[in-house]
């Protein structure tokens, strides 16, 4: 079942030589066993017994982050079993007993104090059958897996008849049945935690709960609200960031992805701040900091929703350019500098760079000369296919915002020899009813951050960035919606 977190002794006095000689003598003999007793029962040794299974090799996985990656493989030994040992202990964590050929995967919990037992199971049940010798731990966490599995069934039954069933009285009989079994549940688990809430297991068991709710009060849309509070609120009451022996269970990943996605308002400062928290309390588990800071940097290079990139911008600034995050590359590192530095004049709410251009009638002038409430910057090729398919959305949206005081600038990124093909293909295709225009010293290119076409902006009256890379699909939705939302907090 998978859960998807020197000695230095004191120099004799010359009176009592004889007698502190035999005790520093004494002293080091038992320290010497002592040390070597302690050495031997250092690091870890898991035998493993599968009944059936007949593969020459098993793997033990373990959980990092949303993956499970390899922490060994052995071979089969002489007396049938499978052992991993080695003389560094393992890191606390949820790992897997994987079987060949079909990676079938067996949980098991690996403590801090308990690195040194047998497993015990059979390949055709590899779950039912699962037994452990010297780990009281693993033998916690299969009571609780075993209870849970016997209600789960009965719980998944309830919900289904709950949400089929009619309003009514066979609704209602319903439901008291599933608040009775999950009483039960409840009741079962707060024991069992209580019993064993200094248990590594009861620690690991804790962290995969969700978050249970109070009762709200007010209408549908406050109670939404209220709910979504408490949960931001309440998200790591469960799983603790500074809770380090979680790090390698896939809750502690869970909990943090859920707060950043789900639970932050989602707007940069809003993001930025609660990355920054999530890592500053990371910060003295040097693993946890930089798998969570790379992490976020990766996601928000090529962020999903327009205007993310700025959290991109501010991590690396705040975290790599300053050496925080430790990269092994320094090419990579300082290429994700260089593009920070590229995307923070074109976050939105910055002033869009203004830059000199030609139009079709060889007539220079700026951007930021260009009069009018919305302006629609499109830099494209000719013979960019993407920029191919786009165009007639282009033309369709122009049409339908031309007198709702947005002005389209189509600039054409090619050369000064190309100039020519490129008022063709706009002729040819019906697309010179808007301002075009060029600049074959492509001083644009650097100022915009020009490596692929399109490139989308919009504009307001001030030439201030209010949207970016809109798909042309849908530029009408976006842009009308960006427009109303203006319009109502009189922007």
């Amino acid at each position: 079942m998978s859960f998807k977190w020197c000695y230095q002794g004191l120099v004799p006095s010359s009176q009592k030589q004889s007698v502190s000689m035999k005790i520093t003598l004494t002293a080091l003999v038992f320290l010497c066993f002592h040390t070597l007793g302690v050495l031997a029962n250092a690091g870890y040794n898991i035998k493993v017994n599968i009944e059936g299974y007949r593969e020459r090799k098993l793997t033990l996985a373990y959980y990092f982050g949303n993956q499970q990656y390899i922490k060994d493989t052995v071979k089969v030994g002489a007396d049938g079993a499978y052992t991993f040992s080695g003389q560094s202990p393992l890191l606390p964590g949820i790992y897997t007993l994987v079987m060949m050929p079909n990676n079938v995967g067996i949980d098991i919990l690996i403590s801090e104090k308990e690195q040194q037992f047998t497993v015990q199971t059979k390949k055709g049940s590899p779950h039912a059958d699962l037994k452990f010798i010297g780990s009281k731990e693993n033998e916690l966490f299969q009571q609780y897996i075993h209870f849970v599995s016997e209600y789960n069934p009965q719980l998944d039954t309830l919900r289904a008849q709950y949400k089929r069933s009619a309003e009514g009285p066979k609704k209602e009989k319903i439901k008291q049945a599933l608040q009775k079994v999950d009483s039960t549940v409840q009741q079962y688990l707060q024991q069992f935690l209580r019993v064993n809430r200094d248990s590594y297991a009861a620690l690991v068991i804790k962290s995969s709960l969700p978050i249970r709710y109070p009762s709200f009060s007010g209408t549908d849309e406050e109670k939404v609200i209220k709910t979504w509070l408490y949960a931001r609120k309440h998200c790591f009451d469960n799983v603790p960031l500074t809770e380090f022996r979680l790090l390698r269970t896939p809750h502690f990943y869970q909990a943090i992805t859920t707060y950043v996605n789900e639970l932050l308002f989602q707007h940069p400062d809003s993001i930025n701040a609660g990355i920054d928290y999530i890592l500053n309390q990371l910060r003295p588990n040097r693993e946890a900091f930089d798998y969570y800071a790379i992490h976020f940097l990766r996601q928000y290079l090529h962020p999903k929703v327009m205007g993310m990139d700025a959290v991109f911008v501010h991590l690396a600034e705040t975290y790599l350019a300053t050496g925080q995050i430790q990269l092994s590359n320094p090419v990579q590192k300082a290429k994700l500098i260089e593009v920070g530095q590229k995307l923070k004049p074109l976050l939105i709410g910055k002033i869009a760079p203004n830059i000199a251009l030609t139009d079709r009638a060889g007539k220079t002038f700026n951007l930021h000369d260009l009069k009018s409430e919305y302006t629609l910057l499109v830099i494209w090729a000719y013979d960019c296919g993407h920029c191919k398919q786009s165009a007639p959305f282009w033309k369709s949206f122009y049409e339908k915002f031309k007198d709702k005081g947005v002005k389209l600038l189509a600039l054409c990124h090619v050369t000064e020899k190309e100039v020519p093909a490129c008022w063709k293909y706009v002729d040819e295709n019906g697309y010179g009813a808007w301002l075009h225009a060029s600049d074959p010293l492509f001083r644009y290119a650097k100022a915009y951050n020009v490596e692929s076409t399109p490139q989308v902006y919009l504009m307001d009256r001030n030439k201030v960035i209010i949207g970016k890379q809109i798909v042309a699909e849908k530029m009408e939705e976006v842009i009308a919606q960006i427009i109303e939302l203006r319009k109502k907090n009189k922007l």
